[in-house]
């Protein structure tokens, strides 16, 4: 028997004596806050999610998923990509670009690439419309309804590139027959001595009994954490201003009509990224910070402009047999981020300049049937086309002392300018159905036909130490492929021996477009497209409540397997993107939580993962083998304990207390995993975060003092491998280090954040 066989064997054997469950912490459907704000809870039994395109209770959703709605969004201050991690065992977040683009890993699948027309294995999903470019990503959420991470491929219903899962972000929009406003004002202030202020709120207004308007802002002016000794400016700021309107018409008994639209605008400085290791330049950042990693050395402070606008029309059309839906929806966005991209105070690329320009235009039809028997099914096609380009500039505006890179080409005064514009067709027929054998067995199958078409141009002009000749190159033409399609099944054995136990097995597939390298170091290389990535998962899990939902316990274990997996590598000095061979995850996940007393609430989440190349030849110059590697940005261990109590007053006030407290085992930075420097600061031990909230008789409004990692733990959430590590032993020798020297450049995490935020309500 082969050991994949044996392990999935041993899975299956382990999940049907288990008495527990797949976790996920809640949901409940849209809806306006309870008096109270925060401290309004749900049980379990009120829990609902989508994460099938259904509305389902959560313990009867054979996936691994896991929720919260609105009011515990703003007790745990999730309003950022990288809070959102913490609501279930396993994630992380990526950063891309500083604190302004953010991505998600989710069981091995991650993307640290903002180039066009290559794709992000977690799908994003904010109000039903699909996120695929990092660049489209923005971390400001606000006014939000509901936050659910979906684990494991989700190839059927959700679709495009959601190879490692899918993260759904649900706003609130505008209620009929409700007229009321909320409104919140922060003060904050940072370790690092810097203050902000912070404000949101929304407005909900029926104009009639079918008819009503909601408008939403959000407004950010925090002080930032990396501090340039050089120019004394902070950097890694947050500086955004957001505004979102939507509109809910009851057309008819059947037809509701919601339509939204959003714009937001983030400004600032760039990242503060510091460098560690050994060698002369990081001698002089040492000796002018003493080792703080939030106090960094940099030629150039760095800019972030970002301007994004999305809108959707939503209709719901009502019929005996169910329910169709028409989802139509519109991105676009105009960023400029310039960096510092050695991470110190080395003349050698002063600085980079990246342009992003996105748009895109989607359609989804949906009928999800409500027949009343064994038989359900949900099917749908779905259509998109992005228009998406961007460009780089490198500023070699210098040549470097002797000491610090000499093995580099002397002649680095030119300048040089890469360029892409890649059009993206999408279209992904599919349908998935459950029956019901007996009222306690139902089997799933669902199956997707997904199909990308890519044309485009790539080009890069000037000369650099990197780069070869000048070329321009016409993508999806010279012979070169320029589509890609695939079929990603999906199939869910489901059993529920009472209420409140449920088992289930899956196997499903997931698939990730093609691509083009827009930043190919030549012409040929240019003309050689990424292949499709696919996965194919094999899941066990159980749900269960005991002793009258005191106990609750969910667990997954599974195994994926990845062909063609799609990463970026640094090689001679280059940011390549290949296809690795192959990939194999595995792990458990569990997630818990006890209810001891009225108003106190004690879980955790764990999540064990194994993540390692199968294949993965030429990772690194000179033909570097990394089969057998760890995956970056992947713990191997990662445990959070979160801690609720709310208490009722005898005056009918209220106080509600919550804590989380999160460990993750370190991970690797890079693909090669050779010595890294920087592995160390990815240890995450103690990053805790704390609020108290009071509220009064009346709810009408709400006082809350927080804090986000109590502790002040520093750690890096990303880095790179700049330099050396490509280099030989000679030449590492030559710029100043022994022969096992390695620089990186960290991007390094906030430092402990305390605040008061006070919240007022009226009507409702």
């Amino acid at each position: 028997m082969s050991k994949k066989a044996q392990y999935i064997r041993a899975m299956l054997l382990c999940g049907g004596a288990a008495a527990f469950a797949t976790p996920a912490r809640a949901q409940t459907p849209p809806a306006a806050p309870a008096p109270g704000g925060a401290l309004a809870q749900s049980t379990i039994d009120d829990i609902v999610v989508t994460a099938t395109r259904r509305a389902e209770r959560l313990q009867d959703v054979p996936i691994a998923v896991s929720a919260l709605d609105g009011a515990q969004i703003q007790a745990q201050r999730i309003d950022n990509f990288a809070s959102i991690t913490k609501i279930a065992p396993g994630p992380t977040f990526v950063p891309v670009k500083g604190t302004s683009t953010i991505s998600v890993q989710i069981r091995g699948k991650y993307s640290n690439n903002d180039a066009p027309g290559l794709e992000n294995p977690v799908g994003v999903y904010i109000d039903d419309l699909y996120y695929g470019s990092l660049a489209s990503f923005d971390a400001n959420l606000f006014d939000v309804s509901q936050v659910a991470i979906l684990r494991g491929p989700q190839g059927t219903t959700f679709g495009r590139n959601a190879v490692g899962g899918a993260l759904q972000i649900t706003n609130n929009v505008a209620e009929l027959g409700r007229t009321d406003a909320r409104i919140t004002l922060t003060g904050l202030g940072n370790a690092m001595g810097q203050l902000g202020i912070e404000s949101d709120g929304y407005v909900n207004y029926a104009l009639g009994d079918s008819l009503a308007a909601r408008v939403a802002y959000s407004v950010k002016s925090d002080g930032g954490y990396q501090k340039n000794l050089l120019s004394g400016n902070y950097l890694d700021d947050n500086r955004v201003q957001s505004v979102r309107g939507s509109l809910t018409w009851q057309a008819s008994e059947r037809l509701r009509v919601t339509a939204s639209a959003a714009y937001t605008h983030r400004g600032g400085y760039g990242d503060g990224a510091v460098i560690v290791g050994q060698g002369n330049l990081v001698k002089q950042v040492r000796a002018a910070n003493g080792g703080d990693l939030h106090k960094t050395l940099l030629d150039d402070d760095g800019e972030t402009r970002r301007h994004l606008f999305a809108g959707t029309i939503k209709l719901d059309y009502d019929t005996d047999v169910g329910t169709i839906t028409s989802i139509t929806g519109y991105r676009s966005l105009n960023a400029y981020y310039r960096e510092d991209s050695d991470g110190g105070p080395l003349p050698a690329n002063y600085p980079s300049i990246n342009l992003n320009r996105e748009k895109q235009v989607s359609e989804e039809l949906r009928f999800t049937s409500k027949f009343g028997g064994p038989f359900d099914f949900v099917s749908g096609v779905y259509f998109g086309y992005e228009d998406l380009y961007k460009g780089i500039q490198f500023n070699f505006n210098g040549t470097l002392p002797q000491s610090y890179l000499s093995v580099l080409s002397p002649g680095r005064v030119a300048s040089q300018f890469v360029a892409g514009r890649i059009s993206n067709y999408s279209v992904g027929p599919f349908v998935e159905g459950k029956y019901k054998l007996t009222p306690q067995l139902s089997l799933t199958a669902g199956l997707r036909y997904s199909y990308e078409r890519k044309n485009g141009y790539t080009s890069h002009v000037g000369s650099s130490p990197f780069y070869g000749a000048p070329y321009f190159v016409d993508l999806g033409k010279d012979g070169s492929t320029n589509s890609w399609q695939s079929f990603t099944p999906r199939f869910i054995v489901d059993y529920k021996p009472t209420r409140d136990i449920s088992f289930y097995a899956s196997v499903s597939k997931g698939f990730q477009g093609g691509g083009w390298v827009l930043t190919a170091t030549s012409a040929a290389k240019a003309l050689v497209p990424l292949a499709a990535e696919t996965t194919w998962s094999y899941e066990i899990g159980t749900k269960s409540n005991f002793f009258d939902h005191f106990l609750t316990t969910n667990v997954a274990a599974y195994l994926s397997d990845t062909s063609n997996l799609q990463v970026r590598s640094l090689i001679n000095g280059v940011l390549t993107d290949s296809n690795a061979g192959k990939e194999r995850v595995k792990g458990v996940e569990v997630e818990a939580s006890i209810h001891p007393a009225k108003g106190l609430s004690i879980g955790a989440n764990y999540a064990y993962t194994d993540a390692k190349y199968r294949s993965f030849q030429g990772c690194a110059a000179g033909g570097l083998d990394c089969t057998g590697n760890r995956v970056p940005f992947v713990s191997k261990h990662d445990f959070t304990a979160i801690f609720d109590y709310k208490l009722d007053m005898n005056s009918g006030a209220k106080l509600a207390f919550h804590a989380d407290d999160k460990f993750a085992s370190p991970y690797q930075l890079i693909a090669t995993n050779l010595q890294q420097i920087g592995v160390p600061y990815t240890r995450r031990r103690n990053v805790a975060n704390v609020s108290l909230t009071y509220t009064p008789p009346s709810g009408a409004w709400d006082l809350r003092l927080w804090s986000t990692n109590l502790f002040d733990k520093t750690y890096a959430s990303n880095g790179l491998n700049y330099y050396f590590y490509h280099l030989s032993p000679a030449e590492v020798a030559s710029v100043g280090g022994p022969a096992n020297a390695d620089v990186e450049r960290l991007t390094v995490a906030p430092p402990r954040v305390v605040g008061i935020t006070f919240t007022a309500r009226v009507g409702g």
